[in-house]
């Protein structure tokens, strides 16, 4: 015979008017949300096998877990591999990790092309980089080769690297005004190298200093 417990109270919390106090056979057992207490339906004098309590405590978990990366979002996009990473580190099992994913992807809060093609745009932005690195980024972000390649095309496609690299090459060589020109131009290059850009286009931007 499968054995229950009787619920024997529900009682709102005093610091969080949003969440329950569950007691079965008149001992406290655990804490829910006030919407997955709507959920699992339970009510006072309800008699709960081990396998219903643990299936609430999952939706309770789940629900936190959504809770969390809602937070996250909201601070800023993340690709799903950061967003996984981040939950883990709160302490979710992947398996409540994994729906959340899988919740926040139906609801389109969460899409790694549009998210790849926006850091490549941002990036872009504040620090210009080549598509090594920028495939890099994106690659430690989870991203997959598909969306990294649609990213690199469309970005480049509206500036070419070349551009972006001798853009970046002018505003360094600003930067090294107090240097005699062969350190200046070793600085500018390590600078284009590190960024990612491809050595043809940082040589040929060097061999044209005086045009900088």
């Amino acid at each position: 015979m499968t054995k229950t417990r009787t619920i024997t109270d529900i009682t709102p919390q005093e610091k969080r008017k949003d969440r329950f106090s569950i007691f079965l056979d008149g001992e406290f057992a655990f804490g829910l949300h006030q919407d997955v207490l709507l959920k699992s339906g339970i009510a006072r004098g309800d008699e709960l096998a081990e396998q219903h309590i643990e299936t609430i405590l999952q939706l309770e978990q789940q629900r936190a877990a959504k809770e969390k990366a809602y937070r996250l979002l909201a601070v800023r996009p993340r690709s799903k591999k950061e967003l996984s990473d981040r939950l883990k580190l709160a302490g979710f099992n992947q398996n409540d990790i994994n729906w959340v994913l899988d919740e926040l992807v139906r609801l389109k809060l969460l899409n790694d092309t549009e998210f790849a093609l926006m850091f490549a745009k941002n990036r872009m932005i504040t620090k210009p980089c080549g598509p090594l690195l920028l495939r890099q980024e994106l690659t430690q972000k989870g991203i997959s080769p598909r969306d990294i390649a649609h990213a690199i095309h469309e970005v480049y496609s509206e500036k070419s690297e070349y551009v972006i690299a001798r853009e970046a090459a002018i505003k360094n060589k600003k930067k090294q005004v107090r240097l005699d020109e062969d350190k200046a131009k070793k600085r500018v290059t390590d600078f284009l190298m590190r960024r990612g850009f491809n050595w043809d286009i940082v040589n040929d931007i060097v061999e044209n200093w005086d045009n900088l």
